[in-house]
């Protein structure tokens, strides 16, 4: 009898599912989606984008650059202006600092030869400190460049071939002048006369074949760059 009423009160207890094997009290759900979300979440803001190759993004320089003052392998930052989206998502935000150097130039020459500039852009660095390798050049131009320089179908920043009208009149002008000095001198000294016929030759050179013009590009200059290579980000926003 005793033992019965000990068996009954254990019942009240405890429960007749957990005395008799039946099944336990599942927790409740919330505590797991919860986690699940914040999860979720958590990677959402640490994915991995990739730019593809051929993206063009829009920069503007900070410094300037010349031809004849620059040299090869000169050091080259610019500002990106737009952010660059990848799948609805900023992977390159405004602001990030794109590197570059100078990989050749060619000074601008007698027979109106132009100088001539190529650039080439191999890091991205994001605002947050995050930096990557790329590979870009210069695909377009969204700024007006100095009237003397250009920029070709393949990226080069040339300078124009430096033909003026004033500066033929200028030869003549110039020859002339010489050739007055020559008659002056000689009438003084037989000798006299070799020093005006090369000063008026020299002379004549320099403006009937004028030199290419030299590329300068000040800063906040605004251009667009081409990716060569696909650029791969870690974001946190």
């Amino acid at each position: 009898m005793r033992k019965t009423l000990l068996i009954a009160a254990a019942i009240i207890l405890i429960g007749p599912g957990t005395l008799l094997g039946g099944p336990a009290v599942e927790p409740s759900g919330d505590t797991g989606a919860s986690l699940s979300s914040q999860d979720a979440a958590q990677s959402g803001r640490n994915a991995v984008l990739t730019v593809p190759a051929q993206t063009e993004a829009a920069i503007q320089l900070l410094s300037g650059i010349h031809s004849q003052v620059s040299h090869v392998g000169d050091l080259v930052t610019a500002e990106l202006l737009q952010a660059v989206y990848v799948n609805g998502r900023v992977a390159l935000p405004t602001g990030s600092v794109i590197g570059g150097r100078i990989t050749r130039i060619r000074p601008a020459g007698r027979m109106r030869r132009p100088a001539e500039m190529v650039l080439r852009f191999d890091s991205i660095t994001l605002p947050d400190g995050q930096e990557e390798p790329c590979s870009a050049g210069l695909s377009g131009l969204d700024s007006p460049l100095p009237k003397t320089v250009e920029l070709d179908s393949e990226g080069q920043l040339r300078g124009s071939r430096g033909f003026s009208w004033k500066r033929l009149a200028g030869g003549f002008f110039g020859l002339g002048t010489f050739a007055f000095a020559e008659a002056q001198l000689a009438s003084a000294a037989a000798l006299g006369a070799s020093l005006p016929i090369g000063g008026a030759a020299v002379l004549g050179y320099t403006f009937l074949i004028p030199r290419g013009n030299e590329v300068h590009v000040p800063p906040d200059t605004r251009f667009r760059i081409r990716l060569h290579q696909p650029v791969t980000v870690r974001v946190a926003w």
